[in-house]
């Protein structure tokens, strides 16, 4: 029997609900935009925390170039990257002449002559020097020997040919303007010294020059490797 009144038909309201719940017959979860938010939030903060900032990397000073944690593909340079081409070259003395733009810097040869190194060692110098050893058993760079210049009236097969005889080289009488040898290693930017024949220093480098002695030629000089 009923007393004659009637009740609304729906759903009963709950013995008991949290304050903070959402109302009844509303999604419990959030909403979905704010859930992609916060989940793309939450894992650029786990990226930020994993991988340093390349900017933190350390940097060699003797190339130029910063070191990267395994699996980076980017980092800071301290110097960007100098265009180059060989000019002259002496196939007698195995020697080059590469010229660079006049406002390269130190930091550029440096890397530079570092790069020409990374290419000896993958067998991909003849794309940056020409052969200067054409039939040595050990490679078309087995010896040899780069000059830097930044200036184009010292990047020449006359420069090379003075560097090659020496400090005490005579005048050469078929050179009507030819320059001094200490006025040339004045010019020389860099130096890379290809000798595979020798196992214990193949590869050596310099800001500037010095001779087969030690002896440092120029007030701008610099061992790299």
């Amino acid at each position: 029997m009923t007393d004659g009144t009637s009740e609304p038909v729906g759903t009963p309201e709950p013995a008991w609900r949290n304050p903070s719940a959402p109302e009844p017959g509303k999604p419990t979860g959030g909403h979905p935009i704010a859930a992609a938010v916060g989940g793309i939030f939450a894992l650029w903060l786990i990226l930020w925390i994993v991988i340093p900032n390349p900017k933190d990397q350390p940097t060699d000073p003797t190339t130029g170039q910063t070191t990267t944690t395994p699996g980076m593909t980017t980092g800071t340079r301290s110097a960007p990257h100098v265009t180059s081409r060989t000019v002259a070259v002496l196939p007698d003395y195995n020697a080059v002449a590469v010229l660079v733009p006049p406002d390269t810097t130190d930091a550029q040869v440096a890397q530079l002559l570092q790069r020409f190194k990374t290419a000896r060692q993958d067998e991909t110098l003849p794309q940056y020097i020409p052969p200067t050893s054409t039939g040595d058993k050990l490679g078309p760079h087995a010896i040899a020997d780069i000059y830097v210049f930044s200036e184009t009236e010292w990047a020449t097969a006359d420069s090379l040919l003075i560097l090659a005889r020496g400090p005490h080289s005579p005048p050469d009488p078929e050179t009507k303007h030819r320059h001094t040898f200490a006025e040339t290693v004045g010019r020389i930017r860099g130096h890379y010294v290809i000798n595979l024949h020798e196992a214990e220093r193949r590869d050596r480098a310099s800001i500037g020059y010095a001779d087969e002695d030690g002896h440092i030629h120029g007030s701008h000089y610099e061992e790299l490797f």
